[in-house]
């Protein structure tokens, strides 16, 4: 849910330091603004990539480890069925 402010956030901080820089160069009016359009749009963009980017990269993978341990379980199960208890193993054991 946070990750839909990336964009945003990626946008503002782009045209803010944009506009500091305009305004300590003493920057035209006209051309301040063409140069800070271009900016967000560009930005933008970026931000949507990095968001897509986040998403792929926090998605929910199943964990290596446990599908090794179920695997091995079955293996050891297979390989060697005197393993396996029943219930009427242990009624004739006690």
């Amino acid at each position: 849910m946070r990750d839909r402010y990336i964009p945003a956030f990626i946008t503002l901080l782009a045209g803010a330091i944009t506009c500091i820089v305009d305004i300590y160069r003493k920057a035209n009016l006209l051309s301040s603004l063409k140069r800070l359009l271009l900016v967000l749009i560009i930005f933008y963009i970026i931000g949507l990539i990095a968001r897509a980017i986040i998403r792929k990269v926090l998605e929910a993978k199943p964990n290596r480890s446990d599908q090794d341990i179920e695997d091995n379980t079955e293996d050891n199960i297979e390989d060697n069925p005197e393993n396996i208890i029943d219930d009427n193993t242990e009624e004739t054991i006690a």
